[in-house]
Parts: structure tokens; sequence; C-alpha cells
């Protein structure tokens, strides 16, 4: 008889027709918020990935340039020079007024394609708008919230094609970059862009987003000779260069915290005089070297400072990791096997070129996988949600969102490892998790009854658009499962139960060290 109990117990919950309307408000540990996100949030968001995707298929199925012979390096070079476009637009000067943003500053499709994947990285783009007082943060934090509503309401809901921009919009956009509104779909092998070299600060107006033996720019190994000082250069150079201007503007007195130490490791929220305190420390070791650490007059020779700190640090990254760790452990060679979390963060963050933290091109690409499957789901397809009777998986997929909400809030100190549509989003926000997928579905499924799991990979994606106050909570959860990764090891086949200490994920709190 007890057998027979515990085999119903497994079984999935009964069938029954899901609501097409949310509730007036869902309950989180003892709060009872109305909804977070609403399914009009949800179908602008479709409308946004889908537009991505039939951006992808345009620049793919072109008679000429790149694509003709290789589409995946169309696709590639496009995402580049989107890339591209977006930090000259971030970088400009907007001249803006009004606190909310308005269709006139709403950039190209390719650009928010950018944009919406820099957000997908929420501890990353928090930490950059705020760590300095450039323009490019100041920006960054102008577009923090997302207008996907308008957004949506710019592109065709039929075809998909982004509709033709008012002409405020297309001027906006074309006098602050000073680029063309409308970038070419087609990339030839001619095409060039021009950056700074790294060594002597000359641009170079003539670097190939592609060029023989994969060493353009939109290429795995690039390199090109500065026109000027005859050095070749890479984007590890480029980096560093901006590593060692960021700390020697900082000399100056300039407001300016170094990559990965101004939030707290463990709860996300900003800490000035904790990045200070972890900047002394790692810097010591070139603080010995080369003064870093000691300030020197806004008038001092600038250029010569970041050149002769650069030029120790033979403008690669590793070398930039070498010298951080032979601050926390003098008393060890510095071993690029054996990194702390912290210090290979902050090196990789100063490994490619751009002014994010993080490879947006990288992040872009992997964000396509995901567009894939919703595409696959027939979720990005027009007119699949127009009827409200057909609005139940969006309404579920909330529900679900919510779920997870409350079932961290009443648990605090355990960790629960959310259902494999949940997981999937945290992928797409951070890359860092893949060893969760086995386990995901198990775990959930025995302790998350009540709501039936659904092929929906969306809702945790949607969130981060739609919930700005939100961002502390996302951060606990991401720094969470980063820490959770370097203690737990799944089987690489099989069931999760064949070796995944469930309980101990479930009830235990997680013991997490400081990484620096």
């Amino acid at each position: 008889m007890s057998s027979q109990v515990e085999d119903a117990a497994e079984l999935p919950p009964p069938y029954s027709e899901y609501p097409t309307e949310l509730p007036t408000h869902f309950p989180i540990a003892s709060f009872k918020p109305a909804p977070l996100v609403s399914v009009t949030e949800l179908l602008a968001h479709l409308r946004l990935l889908g537009a991505f995707h039939k951006l992808k298929q345009d620049v793919q199925s072109q008679a000429e340039g790149i694509a003709t012979t290789n589409k995946e390096l169309g696709w590639v070079v496009f995402v580049n020079r989107a890339v591209y476009r977006f930090f000259e637009w971030t970088a400009a000067t907007w001249n803006k007024s009004s606190p909310a943003l308005g269709e006139m500053y709403i950039p190209p499709l390719d650009v928010i394609m950018v944009w919406h994947t820099y957000l997908l990285n929420p501890r990353a783009f928090f930490e950059d708008a705020r760590r300095m007082s450039t323009t490019y943060c100041t920006n960054l934090i102008a577009i923090e919230d997302m207008p996907l509503t308008l957004i949506s309401s710019l592109i065709d809901p039929q075809t998909l094609d982004p509709l033709p921009p008012s002409e405020k919009r297309q001027l906006f956009f074309e006098q602050v970059s000073q680029m063309s509104y409308h970038m070419p779909l087609a990339t030839d092998y001619s095409d060039v862009l021009t950056l700074n070299c790294p060594f002597c600060a000359h641009p170079n107006p003539s670097v190939r987003w592609v060029a023989d033996g994969k060493s353009g720019f939109a290429q795995t190994k690039f390199s090109h000779t500065c026109e000027q000082c005859g050095e070749s250069f890479n984007k590890s150079n480029i980096g560093v260069r901006r590593f060692c201007e960021e700390v020697t503007r900082r000399r100056t007195g300039e407001r300016v915290f170094i990559s990965e130490t101004l939030l707290h490791y463990l709860t996300g929220t900003r800490s000035e005089d904790q990045s200070v305190e972890i900047m002394t420390k790692i810097f010591k070791w070139m603080d010995a070297a080369f003064q870093v650490n000691q300030p020197i007059p806004p008038e001092s020779n600038v250029e010569a400072e970041i050149t002769t700190l650069a030029t120790a640090l033979r403008y690669d990254y590793l070398e930039l990791s070498d010298a951080l760790h032979r601050a926390v452990r003098p008393f060890e060679a510095p071993d690029r096997t054996r990194q702390t979390p912290r210090i290979q963060r902050i090196s990789v963050a100063y490994s490619h070129a751009g002014l994010a933290s993080l490879d947006l091109v990288g992040a872009v690409l992997r964000q396509g996988a995901f567009i894939e499957k919703m595409v696959e789901l027939g979720w990005t397809q027009p007119g699949r949600f127009d009827l409200v009777s057909e609005s139940a998986p969006l309404v579920r997929s909330i529900a679900r969102y919510h779920a997870f909400l409350d079932l961290m809030a009443t648990a605090p100190t355990s960790f629960f490892v959310p259902t494999l549509d949940i997981v999937s989003m945290i992928v797409s926000i951070q890359d860092q998790f893949s060893f969760l997928l086995n386990a995901s579905t198990f775990l959930m499924s025995r302790t998350w009854r009540g709501i039936p799991t659904s092929s929906n990979r969306i809702i945790i994606e949607m969130t981060l658009f739609n919930i700005s106050a939100d961002f502390q909570t996302t951060t606990i959860v991401l720094r969470r499962l980063c820490s959770l990764r370097d203690t737990i090891s799944l089987p690489k086949h099989g069931s999760p139960a064949s070796g995944f200490p469930i309980a101990s994920v479930v009830a235990s709190p997680i013991q997490i060290q400081n990484p620096v």
C-alpha cells in the first residue's frame, strides 16, 4: 500500500485548463505584489526576438559580400559591426534633456540587438554604467531601462522588419554617432574600420573586418600592423591599453573604479570604499614598481604614464593577471591554471577591444542560440498569441517566475536549482551554468509541485527588462550560482540522481568565500 502511495506521489499533476489572464497579485513570501511583468511586455519582447532572427536571415541571404560564400562568417562580421556601432552611439554626447527614452533616441535594430544582449548581463551592465563618470557610463545609465513596448511598436508586426525611422530619429543617431542609420546587410572583404593603435594611439583607418589568415578584426586571430609606428597589435593589446588608461586617469583624481571591484561579490550592492580597498590590495606589486596607487597632477604627461605601465605589462592581459596575482600571492609564482576568481574576471574584462567589461560580440552570438529555440517553439511567429485564448503559455510562464521567487524568498538559507526553462535564461545571461542542466528538472519536479512544467524558456529574460528594481535579487542569484559551480561536480552523462547531492543543494546554506 505504501509503495502505491509513493508511486502516486511521483506522478505529474493532472492536466487542467490554464488561465489566460493574470491574477491581481502573486504571493512572494509575506508579500503579495501585483504581477512584476505583464503579458503585453512578453509579447513585445517576443516580437523583438523575432525581429533579431529575421535580421540574421536577411544578412545571411545576401546575394553579395561575405555571406555568399560563408553564411556564418557573414553573420559574425555583421555582429562585430553592430557592436562597433553600439560603442560609437553610447560614447557620443547626446545632449539629452528628457529622463525618458522617447522614440527619437531609439537606435537602429542592429544596435538594439547589442543593447538587448548587454542588458542580459545585468551585473556587468550595472557596474559598467557606474564605475566611471565618462560619457559612455552616463549614457548607459540613460538606457538601462529598455522601453520594450516602444521598441516593439517600431517593428512591423507581420514582417518583423523594422519600420522606417522618423526623420528626427534617423537624424539624431547619425549626428551623435557620425555613422549612417542604415548599416549595409552585406560586408565585402575590402570593407574597413578605424582603430587607434594601442602602442602609439595613432588612428588606423584601414583595418579590415576580414583578412587573410583570419587576421581581420571580426576574426579569431586579429592582428594589424600600425600604419604609423609599425607595431602589430591585437584585441588583447587594446584591452590592456584601456586598463592602463583607467588606472592613470584614477591617479589624476578622476572617479574611476576598475571592472569587477565596485559591486559586492555576494550581494551585488555598490561599495566605492570596497572598490578602493580591493584596488589597493591587488595593485600592490604594480604600485611598488610604477606607483599606480600614487596620485599625479592632472597636467602630468598622462600618455607617457599609460605607455610606461602598458609596456611593463607587455600589453597582454595574461601579464596583467600575473601582476595582480603577485600582489595577492606574493610568495607564489604566478600560476595561470590556479587564478583566483575575481582576478581572473578582472584580467578577462580587459582582454578584448571595446568599452564594455564583457565581450559583447560573443554574448550576442551566444544569445542567438536562445532566439533559435524561441523560433523553433513558434513563439516569435507573427500572430502566435493574438487571441487571448492562446495566451495561457505566457500566463503560466509569469506564474512560474513568481513561484520561483517565492521559493527562494521562503528559504533564504537554501539554494534551489530552477527548472530547465529558467536555467536556460540564466545561461543566456551569464554563460556559466551548464553544470546545472542535468539536475534542474529532477530537483524542481520534486520541490515545486502544482505548477506544470512547460517548454517555455523566456520568463527570466523578460523579467530582466521589466523589473528594474530587481537588479539586486538577480545579482544575488547569479553570484550564488557562480559560487556553486566551484563546489559541485555533476556526472557528464546519465541521471542527476546518480551522483548529484540534491539534498545538500536544497537544504544546506551555501558557504561562499570572498574570491579575492
